[in-house]
Order: structure tokens, then sequence, then C-alpha cells
């Protein structure tokens, strides 16, 4: 084997090398001079140009899941804002600070059907208020019982006490994807 074709192994293996590590860099120049010059020779690495591009990233399929839908029967009003607390089982539930997201959706009508898109499947609570007087909060008496319409999952009704996440959890995945809850007034 004689010193060319030694020499164009040895490139070769090199931006092999290189290429599979990422860090590909160009051989020093050689010396024309010191290689033999035949004109059924490949290229010498000073005049032979490797293009390297990065293949494109590749972004991760597209969770394509049924959405989560609401039916909320029982509005105290057709036009007043509901909004729904959603928990997740890390979170505290009714703390409004602890949420794990929250919603705004406007009725049309004494029944709201909305459908949220932005949730995995999972373990959830829901506890929701339909703001009547729009001030952004649910209002309560002087002893913490809402005077505005609310509800929880599960049509959990409360009878001395807040309920619990166990008591208002579901469970949401492709068959079990449809939470109905009746306002309490």
């Amino acid at each position: 084997m004689n010193t060319r074709t030694k020499f164009i192994i040895c490139i070769t293996a090199g931006i092999s090398i290189s290429l599979l590590m990422g860090q590909c860099k160009s051989p020093p120049p050689q010396a024309e001079a010191s290689l033999p010059s035949r004109a059924d020779t490949v290229p010498t690495p000073d005049t032979a140009k490797t293009v390297i591009t990065a293949p494109a990233p590749i972004a991760p399929p597209k969770v394509i899941h049924t959405p989560l839908t609401l039916v909320i029967r029982n509005l105290a009003s057709t036009t007043a804002p509901v909004i729904v607390g959603l928990y997740g089982i890390n979170n505290k539930f009714l703390d409004p600070k602890d949420q794990l997201k929250e919603y705004h959706f406007t009725p049309n009508g004494q029944e709201l059907i909305a459908k949220i898109e932005d949730v995995r499947f999972g373990v959830y609570a829901m506890a929701i208020y339909q703001d009547v007087n729009s001030n952004g909060k649910i209002d309560k008496n002087l002893i913490g019982i809402p005077t505005e319409p609310y509800a929880f999952s599960n049509n959990y009704h409360p009878r001395i006490k807040a309920p619990g996440f166990d008591n208002c959890k579901f469970e949401y995945d492709s068959v079990s994807n449809t939470v109905t809850m009746n306002m309490i007034k």
C-alpha cells in the first residue's frame, strides 16, 4: 500500500470518527509537493470539500386524545362566567392558589358544555362556581358558605364541611372523558 492510499484511508477514518463524535474538523492542509500526482486519484484534502449538515430536529409526536368534556347544568345566569378550578393529585384541593389550572367559560343558556384539551389523562378533581356579580371571586357568607352557585366533580354535595380531593376525584382517560355537574344554588 503506497503512502497516498494510507493517507486517504487515515483521512477517511478520521472524518468517520469525527462524524460519529459530532466534532468534524478539517485536517491541516498538506503540501502538494509531498504527494505523488496522478490524474485518476481522489482529490487531495485541501481541495476536497466535506459538507456536513446536522439532521433537522425531530419534534416529538403530538399526542392526540379525547378532550375532557364538561357539562354544567342548573346555572343561575345564562351569561355570568363559570370558573372551573382543576386540581391534580399533588395540589391542595380547594386552595385557589394551588390549582393545577383555572378555566373561564361563558354559558349560552341554562347549561354549559365546554371542552378542555390541554390536560393529560389522569386523576383530577374540580371545584366550580358561577361568578354572578363578575367580581372575580366566589362570594361567601359570614360562616364561609358560598352565596354564589357552585359545584364539585362527582356532584359531591357538602353537608357539614368542605369536601376533600378523594370526595371529588375522577378518572380522565379515553373511555371516561365527560364530567357532568349540577350547580348548587
